[in-house]
């Protein structure tokens, strides 16, 4: 029975075949550049730059871990090792091959031709089951005559769905533009100067100086003088002996022309542009004229963001789009590949995670390849910070808490009161003082902001006086009533001081106001809401 494939193809013949989807014309061309070197995908490997370009990128995105991650309820992931993609992706799309060289391959392929093609083989279920690599010279999206997008290989047509496509720069989405098409001039230029320098050494070669002498010399007499110059000056070990020239004999130098000189500046240029082409820094193709260690650290860095990164985009969103149904799993690069460093900083690296309490200690040795251990899952804070947020922690209840925390034990008389409503009100001025001081920088957008901060301010308040005064009077009216009026009473003061400012003092008098803030005296029990 024929496969849907060629029925499709046949289709396709009947009803008159399908158009290319951008005839991109001299986009693709390569042939002979205005240097006379023919230049092609397969002729601009043997220059050593486009080969160093090609490589450095191919390899730099294959070696970082491709790994599938499941979403949290909680805002987390982790990662999806049961979901068979999982080891599809991060270790081998294929029997033939694993994950890295598969994915060298491809963008191999991208980066020459513009475009990757890969086949998604799926079982009798619709689940992808492997990936093969296919040749993008002969692959090629297509569009029937109704504007439907297929992929046509050969004389087999794919869906869409069945080929995962990773394509570089284009000009309609669908087809990346040749990078080696692109820049033929710049290739056949930086080939022409490497055939030159070949040349110049192999057949064109100058002596290193002439002898002169009056008269003509028969052949035995050239001969016997050659013989005798280089017995005494050729060789390293004769290099600087003091020649004796007699019977009006003379030498002299001949060194690089200008013309031979530029040759060696003009390769250095073409370095550098074949890595503009490529968007890759000049050191990672063997340009490392005028790098420095911190020159080339920042090189390493600049690779990873401006070169890798679009790509790595690239593969996970065609990953997205092609492979997975689940919108809770996503595939990611694992980026801390390149970003290792030696022992030594990664030491420091893990030790400032493991202290500010946002790596733990079996994290920390996963990432080392290390085995976890008992008592490894809980994360540390230093003791002078107040608590970390927890999963179910809001920066209130973390404030409520720390009131509690201060709060004395309970005493039945006047004077206790007065230290729980004092807890509470160094907490509520710790607050205020930070964002008053803040918003007090811009004089003119100080009323919008202060507006802006008593609306959540007062929820604030009330979440931490709710402990004070279900202890103190639970019949008082309540938090609620007790924040409100703090908060008008807040307003009405620093409007007060606004009020009485210019733009020049105002900042003068808010600092002078804020110094005493966390001050001032606590007359809280005998306030209007507790009555």
């Amino acid at each position: 029975m024929p496969s849907f494939r060629s029925l499709l193809s046949n289709f396709f013949k009947l009803a008159g075949g399908y158009s290319v989807v951008s005839d991109s014309g001299a986009w693709t061309y390569t042939g002979p550049s205005a240097a006379g070197q023919t230049v092609n995908q397969a002729s601009s490997l043997t220059y050593s730059a486009v080969w160093a370009a090609v490589r450095s990128i191919s390899e730099g995105v294959a070696s970082l871990p491709l790994q599938v991650y499941r979403k949290d309820p909680n805002g987390g992931r982790t990662k999806a090792t049961d979901n068979p993609l999982y080891s599809l992706l991060h270790d081998a799309p294929n029997p033939e091959m694993g994950s890295l060289i598969f994915r060298e391959t491809i963008m191999g392929h991208v980066l020459t031709w513009g475009n990757g093609y890969a086949e998604i083989e799926k079982d009798g279920r619709g689940n992808v089951v492997g990936l093969w690599p296919l040749r993008p010279d002969v692959c090629q999206p297509v569009r029937d005559e109704n504007g439907d997008l297929y992929y046509q290989y050969g004389n087999i047509i794919f869906m869409p769905d069945e080929i995962l496509h990773i394509k570089g720069l284009g000009f309609d989405g669908i087809k990346g533009y040749s990078v080696i098409a692109n820049a033929k001039e710049a290739i056949g230029l930086g080939m022409a100067l490497e055939n030159y320098g070949a040349s110049f050494f192999s057949n064109g070669a100058k002596p290193s100086g002439v002898i002169s002498v009056p008269g003509k010399l028969n052949a035995e007499a050239i001969g016997n003088m050659r013989k005798s110059w280089e017995e005494m000056h050729s060789s390293s070990k004769n290099s600087h002996r003091v020649a004796i020239l007699q019977n009006g004999v003379t030498y002299q130098s001949i060194g690089i022309s200008p013309d031979d000189a530029q040759w060696v500046g003009s390769r250095s240029f073409q370095l550098q542009e074949i890595a503009r082409w490529f968007r890759i820094p000049a050191s990672k193709i063997g340009d490392t004229s005028g790098a420095s260690y911190s020159s080339l650290e920042q090189d390493n860095l600049n690779f990873l963001q401006e070169t890798l990164r679009p790509w790595l985009i690239r593969w996970e969103q065609e990953i997205r789009m092609k492979l997975i149904k689940d919108p809770d799993i996503y595939a990611e690069h694992n980026q801390d590949a390149l970003l290792r460093g030696d022992s030594a900083a990664r030491a420091a690296f893990y030790a400032s995670a493991i202290s500010w309490g946002w790596l733990n200690r079996n994290e920390v040795r996963s990432l080392e390849n290390l085995p976890a251990f008992a008592g490894g899952e809980s994360y540390m804070t230093p003791k002078n910070m107040d608590p970390a947020f927890g999963p179910n922690q809001t920066p209130a209840a973390v404030d409520q808490q720390s009131t509690l925390n201060q709060m004395p034990q309970p005493q039945q008389n006047s004077m206790g009161f007065a230290r729980l409503l004092e807890a509470a009100r160094k907490q509520i001025r710790k607050i205020e003082s930070t964002h008053l001081k803040r918003i007090a920088n811009k004089p003119g957008d100080f009323l919008p902001a202060l507006e802006k901060f008593l609306e959540s301010h007062q929820e604030r308040v009330q979440i931490i006086l709710d402990p004070v005064l279900e202890f103190i009077k639970p019949e008082a009216g309540g938090a609620a009533r007790a924040a409100a009026a703090h908060c008008a009473d807040l307003k009405r003061e620093w409007l007060d001081i606004a009020g009485e400012s210019t733009v020049k003092n105002f900042k003068e008098k808010t600092e002078a106001r804020l110094k005493t803030w966390l001050e001032l005296p606590g007359t809280w029990e005998d306030t209007s809401w507790l009555q």
